[in-house]
């Protein structure tokens, strides 16, 4: 179909830059050892169900037992009716953020964990759900990381290396044990097996995968049972320290989700009008509004960005214009919110391309993302850090579509299924550019949701409205913390549903991350002297 064409080839489009972007070097290096270990892996190519083949779980073969290890934490561990495959084993780095990680050649301990399928029916069976714990001392409080995806962020179980496995960075503020715990259906948590079937997919079961974790955890003793107790997330991660919370209120002695939306439509258009807000741009709101609006509505400056990059590429040149216009629009929106997600405005305002501005201006602007290295890092030069791979931006559009027509023949994403169940997905809608589209542009640009197309149907928001009831009427202490620049602020949860002992922290220059070396000083200590009179110590 067009529309998945158009998406799909991002990746060929963006590759052959010349000048302006470096070689894709990066991302066909990892497509090659991704092939490669799929093709070394003998039955990667058992097939399941119809059109649907499984690789096997070598992530337990490739890690690195220790001889050197707390015989103790193992021990206790394996004393946990239902704990198998323990492993410990040496982690290389636990944060994305360097500068507090604390954690390069501690020992890490791996085991699979004897969950039921389904929590409101025994007889359904059990399943292995991977788990990681750390130990800092039965002195030490212990962190809960509610993961929302797979243990290392990453659905491929032939790429996972849990050896980098990140953990929050309150683990390391506290210096506390930590229990990482892999969501249900990704990785090789998997209720169902290998298919394409969410029976039992939902926040309650994940919740429920927890507390049965947790309870069993306290009373083996690895960790001290008597000593605090706190979950915590970012984003999706976020978003299950929530539900934990809902639904088993009385486990933690405090919750803190990072960046947790509360979605409240199937597509939720909210994050996306954010981006282009005065308060999430503040002083640059103007400037930014403006170099949307002018490229959206200048034709004659599409036409000669459109000219250059035929000229520069020949994969440009075998596209039409109509084409490669609607491709730029996604790339500038797609893009404009990975900064805003990701990167301080610091590095990234003074390339906000103004009216007058050369063409190459408005080209770095629109493929500068997340991964650009900027002129304030140590290079002047644009150039891409790493080349993203487009298939994975395009995950709930192009991959959709490929998937949805004439049945799916592949494992997808359980974060998708999820959010067209019960969670909602922020959809791609801007406000303050439509005025410059027609309708059948609209239609092209703004990608629609269809739950059915895989197998699902979507509750209407009813669990989101639930769940916000249940945050009014709970007793938890939760500090729920956004960043001012995030685009997911935009669906943090309404002050009218903060329960008794809960509280928003908005971090003013805060990105989609926790990281709270970042805040300043009093941002911090609202954080701390919070967990101080909830009993933490540091």
């Amino acid at each position: 179909m067009k529309k998945q064409k158009m998406w799909m080839l991002a990746a060929i489009l963006t590759c052959g830059l010349g000048t302006v972007l470096t070689a894709c070097s990066d991302k066909d290096g990892k497509a090659d050892k991704q092939e490669s270990a799929q093709q070394a892996d003998a039955s990667y190519a058992i097939e399941v169900e119809p059109g649907l083949t499984m690789p096997v779980n070598n992530l337990e073969t490739r890690i690195k037992t220790l001889t050197n290890y707390d015989k103790s934490v193992v021990t206790a561990l394996q004393s946990i009716d239902g704990v198998t495959d323990v492993k410990p084993y040496d982690m290389i780095a636990a944060t994305f953020n360097e500068s507090l990680n604390q954690f390069f050649g501690k020992t890490a301990y791996y085991f699979n964990f004897k969950q039921l399928v389904d929590h409101n029916d025994p007889s359904k069976g059990y399943f292995k759900q991977q788990c990681i714990i750390t130990v800092a001392g039965k002195d030490r409080p212990t962190v809960v990381a509610t993961c929302g995806y797979a243990l290392t962020g990453a659905d491929q179980p032939y790429t996972n290396s849990i050896d980098q496995i990140n953990l929050p960075i309150l683990v390391q503020v506290l210096n506390a044990n930590s229990l990482y715990v892999e969501h249900r259906y990704h990785g090789w948590s998997l209720p169902e097996g290998w298919t394409n079937r969410w029976n039992y997919l939902d926040a309650k079961q994940q919740a429920d995968d927890l507390h049965a974790i947790v309870t069993a955890i306290k009373k083996s003793g690895v960790v001290g049972k008597d000593n605090k107790w706190l979950s915590t997330g970012v984003s999706k991660d976020g978003a299950t320290t929530i539900h934990y919370a809902y639904y088993h209120p009385n486990d933690m002695d405090a919750y803190v989700p990072f960046c947790s939306p509360f979605n409240l439509s199937l597509e939720d258009v909210r994050p996306y009008n954010y981006i282009c807000s005065p308060e999430a741009l503040g002083s640059r709101y103007e400037k930014v509004k403006t170099a949307f609006r002018t490229f959206f509505g200048d034709k004659k400056l599409q036409a000669d960005i459109i000219a250059y990059l035929k000229k520069i590429n020949a994969s440009y040149a075998e596209r039409t214009d109509e084409y490669i216009r609607l491709f730029l629009m996604n790339k500038m929106l797609r893009n404009h919110f990975q900064k805003m997600s990701f990167v301080p405005y610091t590095k990234w305002e003074s390339w906000i391309p103004e009216p007058g501005d050369n063409i190459v201006k408005y080209i770095n602007y629109i493929f500068s993302d997340s991964n650009t290295r900027y002129s304030s890092d140590t290079q002047g030069e644009y150039e891409r850090r790493t080349i993203n791979d487009e298939e994975n931006l395009d995950s709930i559009s192009a991959e959709y579509e490929t998937r949805a027509a004439g049945g799916t023949k592949q494992r997808f994403f359980a974060y998708e299924i999820q959010c067209l169940k019960q969670l909602g997905i922020g959809a791609i809608a801007c406000d303050w550019v439509k005025e410059y589209l027609t309708e059948a542009e609209q239609k092209e640009l703004f990608i629609r949701y269809d739950p059915a197309k895989f197998g699902v149907s979507y509750d209407g928001g009813a669990f989101v409205r639930s769940l916000l009831e249940g945050m009014k009427q709970s007793d938890c202490h939760i500090c729920f913390v956004y960043g001012m620049q995030d685009p997911w602020t935009a669906n943090r949860i309404p002050d009218e549903y903060l329960g008794r002992n809960s509280f928003v922290l908005t971090i003013k220059d805060g990105l989609h991350n926790d990281y709270i070396d970042t805040w300043n000083f009093s941002e911090r200590n609202v954080l701390f002297q919070w967990l101080q009179g909830l009993g933490f110590d540091f």
